[in-house]
């Protein structure tokens, strides 16, 4: 759902309200994450961190992460936490619009794994 609400305010709001995009499309990236990480067994319990590339390497001996994906997770990690603090991050339409990208991009992996197994 908040991939869907991040690709909505995007295509409909105005002014677009890229910070809440943005927002949106980390809390989906992590959840996707989250969601392997429980798929997986949870070893440890789940993680209550909202760092991305941490939650990454809690997978990465179960499943192949593409390079990409880290980084994609570097961008998207500032979104969930550094957004909610005014003057913390300047965002343009273009980082709107890659984050909406990424998150896709994680999902479609999400997805594909656990419809593989």
């Amino acid at each position: 759902m908040d991939l869907k609400i991040a690709r909505y305010l995007e295509e409909t709001y105005r002014p677009k309200s890229l910070e809440i995009i943005c927002y949106h499309c980390q809390q989906a990236a992590e959840k996707g994450m989250k969601a392997l990480i429980i798929y997986y067994g949870a070893e440890g319990g789940m993680p209550k961190l909202h760092d991305l590339s941490f939650l990454l390497n809690q997978i990465k001996n179960k499943v192949e992460v593409e390079d990409r994906f880290y980084d994609y997770a570097d961008t998207l990690t500032p979104y969930g936490v550094t957004i909610r603090y005014p003057n913390e991050l300047f965002l343009e339409e273009r980082n709107a619009k890659a984050a909406i990208q990424y998150t896709h991009e994680i999902m479609q992996w999400v997805y594909r794994i656990i419809n593989e197994a």
